[in-house]
């Protein structure tokens, strides 16, 4: 049974919910911004794409998004599959966007008093 701190970081995490990400770069020809959603990130994820990284590997964006990308129904908006062409088709700006969204949460200065 979880420690009663524990059950309040949970519930802390659960009422964040998830966050709505517009993509109008990647919307409907009508104009309607693609609506991805994203999870809270916890530190085991952030562990996991970090111990990969090398200074010159910006990649790790993409593996955000295609871990994180959510529909409104839940579902994964990308799979392991899109990687590559994530990497060489989407715009830089629009991939670092939703990125920095999805961690938007995430504040250093709260991080560095832990």
């Amino acid at each position: 049974m979880a420690s009663p701190i524990m059950e309040r970081v949970k519930a802390h995490k659960d009422a964040l919910g998830r966050t709505l990400i517009e993509v109008p770069e990647w919307g409907a020809e009508d104009g309607t911004p693609l609506h991805v959603y994203s999870q809270p990130i916890v530190m085991h994820e952030m562990r996991k794409w970090y111990k990969g990284i090398n200074a010159d590997d910006i990649s790790v964006l993409v593996d955000l998004i295609i871990a994180k990308a959510e529909t409104v129904d839940g579902d994964k908006v990308f799979t392991l599959e899109d990687k590559q062409p994530l990497l060489r088709t989407a715009e830089f700006s629009v991939l670092s966007r939703i990125s920095g969204e999805m961690m938007e949460t995430l504040d250093p200065d709260d991080l560095e008093k832990n």
